[in-house]
């Protein structure tokens, strides 16, 4: 095995981290990207996530079918 890569030490609480911490200056990629994505997406949810109607749906069954399984792991009955 080749040479152990160096490992950086921890920065102590979260007053030292944030000193570290920088404005890159990101932002939109494009002119007019909210629009753009919203089109795309629909409009973003509450944390700004543009997911789109087929992935919400897609997370609803998802989590039905968990519901499903526990039920079904639980006793209940099945589908």
């Amino acid at each position: 095995m080749g040479a152990e890569r160096p490992i950086p030490e921890r920065l102590g609480d979260q007053h030292e981290q944030a000193q570290h911490l920088r404005r890159t200056g990101n932002g939109p990629t494009v002119d007019g990207e909210e629009q753009l994505l919203a089109e795309a997406y629909g409009t973003p949810d509450m944390a700004g996530f543009y997911t789109g109607p087929e992935l919400v749906d897609q997370a609803a069954a998802e989590e039905s079918d968990d519901q499903a399984a526990d039920d079904t792991a639980d006793g209940g009955e099945t589908a």
